[in-house]
């Protein structure tokens, strides 16, 4: 896939300014499944934020072409990164544990045919629900409610479609 592709998922404002500095970061070799992440997350804060032509400085690149830098350094969600404590950690680890717990029992409190659905999708949903307490601190929070509630969605779909006779 060309790599313009990629730069296609930014807003108009943002390829201009960054768009060749952005294309030199990526280079020619394969990019990872984290860079992938990087560049999808930080298409979406672009165009969420409306912050498109105050996306942080590009990452330098070095002579030889490579990467010298993450590509999440030319991510406008970058200058947002906030460090993850052991208190976020727990917190949700928590809230992990708790709506597992709550899901498992809303087939045993009167709800059997979506209980099911529920108690087999527990752990999936309460991962994506815990996430913005250490996967995605620091990110905008209408970047986490898309991803959070597109997963969530997507998911409660899977589990309306397995429920069905």
């Amino acid at each position: 896939m060309p790599r313009t592709w990629l730069l296609r998922l930014y807003p108009r404002a943002w390829r201009e300014r960054y768009g060749q500095e952005f294309l030199a970061l990526l280079g020619e070799g394969p990019l990872s499944p984290a860079e992938w992440l990087d560049v999808m997350r930080g298409a979406m804060d672009a165009w969420l934020s409306g912050e498109s032509g105050a996306a942080a400085a590009p990452a330098p690149v070095a002579a030889n072409g490579g990467r010298t830098m993450r590509l999440k350094a030319l991510m406008a969600c970058e200058r947002r990164t906030a460090p993850v404590t052991v208190a976020d950690g727990l917190l949700g680890a928590g809230v992990m544990v708790g709506l597992s717990l709550l899901l498992l029992l809303a087939r045993r409190i009167g709800w059997p045919d979506g209980g099911k659905a529920l108690a087999g999708l527990s752990f999936p949903m309460a991962l994506v629900v815990s996430m913005p307490f250490w996967l995605m601190k620091g990110t905008p929070r209408r970047v986490q409610a898309a991803i959070i509630g597109g997963t969530l969605t997507i998911l409660a779909l899977i589990g309306v479609l397995s429920s069905l006779d």
